[in-house]
């Protein structure tokens, strides 16, 4: 459903054609054109409020038998026979058994050796004005010494250029993470004045999650940026330069005219090695062509300029992402923070969405929660009352009155020390990790040893699962080392006096 949504994106929106789409999307022409004749069938629009389930029965509503036998994909076909030990009567043994009136190996072979004779065909890559921007980092860096930290540094140097005009864009970082790479798209594109249908990075860990040569799968946020400006990221395959020719020149007339220039000179900052780069950009576009009339600057602004789509309104905020599973106590956690859903989806896989303002939280594809995010070391939970259910207990089972009827057959200071640290947060649920921490950590332990720890946390009146663990092991260490240097009294053993003259006297 992600790709079926990808490609109503960038044909109603984008207003790309099959073959491109076909190409952003890692499928066929055939694939594309199928999808968009459905979502015209069913009515589907973008943008669209349907959930993946309900865009699925739209555009995949059951099928009717008919009498014709169904043909084999032979995209899928060709993908499945670069993998290791495949071959094409094992694709054809699985085809039938899933469709048993089917082709015969025979015609099945056909169709393969036909499909491979048509994508033999390679077509020599036109830039059309507007339409691309390939991005990479640079492999020289610049030093710089920082003043604050007195470290002799590296700054990492990022590479734009619109191929089509050969205009580029530079900026340099501290390092090459995600962020970093996202911020670098955004000021790019705010450089060129406008937005490229289509942006090429190379494979690189900040572009790509997965690498694959028929469909990497993207990172989350830098998908999610691309949807922001309306492009889309086609990164490059493994080991093909030629897919962003363009940028790998770029980068060595940036490494020859920008980082040459400035090989001797002295920083002590990123923001002063991004001014003096951004002198001697000028300088580079403003330079004339060898070969041809003009420059860099003349070239974009007659070609690529005017075919940009138009930058959004608003700035792309940088979020990050992240995979979290939906706590027993209806919480997810994010950097060691503790949000809350309704407690109806416990023990669901949930993707939390983080900016340096707001925490979202989706499940299934659907928001199901939004806190502000939460900065204060000593109140690590954000919990809404309308997802809390009634008397504070949640489906699985868990409540404040089970802790305290299993404290309560430890001991008695084992159950004032859990009612304490129920009492200590502003809702009883908040703590329920806490107790379930103390619960695992106790089982180890005699209830003498949990009871004695119990009552030494309540009189240093350290209510927490992290100085309770602490103090328990070291009751427990105590405990054990008494028991090791405990003498052992006996009557049977005899004395000195048992030995006087070498013999033995009773």
């Amino acid at each position: 459903m992600l790709k079926a949504r990808e490609v109503l994106r960038l044909k109603q929106e984008v207003g790309l054609s099959l073959r491109d789409i076909a190409q952003a999307c890692n499928c066929g022409k055939s694939t594309v054109s199928e999808i968009l004749d459905r979502a015209n069938k069913s009515g589907v629009t973008w943008p669209t409020e349907l959930n993946d389930k309900q865009l699925m029965s739209k555009l995949y509503p059951p099928k009717e038998k008919t009498d014709a036998p169904a043909e084999p994909d032979m995209e899928y076909v060709f993908k499945e026979m670069k993998k290791p030990h495949v071959t094409l009567m094992k694709l054809w043994e699985e085809y039938k058994s899933e469709n048993p009136d089917g082709i015969m190996y025979t015609q099945f072979c056909e169709r393969y050796r036909a499909f491979k004779a048509m994508n033999k065909i390679s077509m020599h890559k036109e830039h059309k004005a507007g339409e691309e921007m390939e991005v990479d980092w640079c492999g020289s860096t610049l030093p710089y010494y920082d003043v604050q930290t007195r470290d002799d540094l590296e700054a990492h140097i990022f590479v734009a250029v619109l191929p089509a005009s050969n205009y580029p864009f530079v900026y340099a970082y501290e390092n090459m993470k995600e962020a970093n790479w996202i911020d670098a798209h955004v000021r790019a594109y705010e450089y060129f004045g406008g937005v490229p249908k289509i942006t090429i990075p190379d494979n690189t860990k900040t572009a790509v999650r997965k690498t694959d040569l028929f469909d990497p799968i993207l990172n989350k946020s830098y998908h999610e940026m691309a949807r922001h400006y309306r492009t889309t990221i086609i990164a490059a395959r493994p080991y093909k330069p030629r897919d962003k020719g363009s940028d790998e020149n770029t980068v060595r007339n940036v490494s020859q005219r920008i980082l040459a220039s400035l090989r001797n000179s002295r920083f002590f900052s990123i923001h002063e090695i991004n001014d003096a780069i951004r002198e001697e950009l000028e300088k580079l576009v403003e330079r004339p062509f060898k070969k041809i009339p003009g420059n860099r600057r003349k070239a974009f602004e007659e070609i690529d300029k005017p075919c940009l789509q138009v930058l959004p309104a608003k700035r792309y905020e940088y979020a990050q992402w992240k995979e979290a599973k939906v706590q027993f106590n209806y919480h997810v956690e994010y950097e060691k923070y503790f949000y809350s859903v309704n407690y109806t989806h416990v023990n669901k896989m949930a993707s939390i969405r983080a900016t340096k303002r707001i925490i979202e939280v989706f499940i299934d594809g659907e928001r199901v929660a939004t806190h502000l995010r939460n900065y204060e070391k000593y109140k690590r939970y954000m919990t809404l009352p309308e997802h809390m259910p009634e008397n504070h207990r949640v489906v699985s089972g868990w409540s404040s009155d089970r802790f305290l009827d299993w404290a309560g057959q430890t001991g008695p200071y084992t159950k004032q020390l859990i009612g304490k640290i129920l009492d200590s947060r502003e809702y009883a649920v908040q703590a329920y990790r806490a107790c379930m921490g103390i619960m695992k950590l106790t089982k180890g332990y005699t209830a003498e040893i949990v009871e004695q720890a119990s009552q030494t946390a309540i009189e240093k009146d350290v209510i927490s699962y992290k100085y309770y663990s602490i103090i328990l092991k070291q009751i427990a260490s105590c405990e054990k080392q008494a028991i090791t240097e405990k003498v052992i009294t006996n009557n049977n053993v005899r004395g000195n006096r048992a030995f006087i003259g070498g013999g033995i006297h009773a």
